[in-house]
């Protein structure tokens, strides 16, 4: 299970940052487990390899010790489970509105882009419905005349502009969704 959280805007920050903010919110008890609500605590950490760069970053890992519950902590321009940031798999979202799949530059094959489409397209139609009620539940209800339906990831931004708070997030807008469901300890992430 991953965590995604703000650890900076880009890889060059998140070197420089990351070990100072995941720190302090672990010195802090800001970490919380979703099961039982007690304070976690770093466990280990692995290599994870962005594939579009090549460049390879340092994953904390953080646990439940009365759960057992180990968890990544993931920064918001990567996507849980997926080897190309969220930064190029969003780039790919936005250009299939208006481009052919083939057409679509991008270093990832067409089968995977048609993947990203069908998979990450039903994670956001998902993400849209979670976030319009719960903003609603938080007395920001989300009108659909003001929302244009259609294309997913539209609907997405639309909805996080008229969130009820702002979260600190890279600027990617699946990132940003994810910090918020996040936020509501809702699985699975986009």
């Amino acid at each position: 299970m991953s965590i995604v959280m703000f650890l900076g805007k880009n890889v060059k920050e998140y070197e420089e940052k990351s070990a100072e903010i995941t720190n302090e919110a672990i010195n802090e008890g800001k970490l919380l487990c979703a099961m039982c609500v007690k304070p976690m605590k770093q466990h280990s950490e692995y290599t994870r390899t962005i594939k579009e760069t090549g460049k390879q970053i340092r994953i904390k890992m953080i646990w439940c010790k009365p759960c057992r519950d180990l968890h990544a902590l993931l920064p918001d321009f990567l996507l849980p489970g997926k080897h190309y940031s969220g930064n190029e798999i969003e780039s790919v979202l936005i250009d299939s509105a208006t481009e052919s799949v083939n057409m679509i530059e991008t270093e990832a094959s067409e089968s995977t882009v048609r993947r990203w489409i069908k998979q990450v397209g039903e994670s956001v139609r998902r993400a849209v419905s979670v976030l319009k009620h719960t903003f609603g539940r938080a007395g920001h209800a989300v009108s659909e005349v003001a929302v244009d339906a259609g294309v997913a990831y539209s609907e997405l931004e639309q909805i996080l502009e008229l969130a009820p708070d702002i979260v600190k997030s890279s600027g990617n807008k699946l990132g940003t969704a994810n910090i918020w469901i996040g936020t509501l300890s809702i699985r699975p992430y986009i």
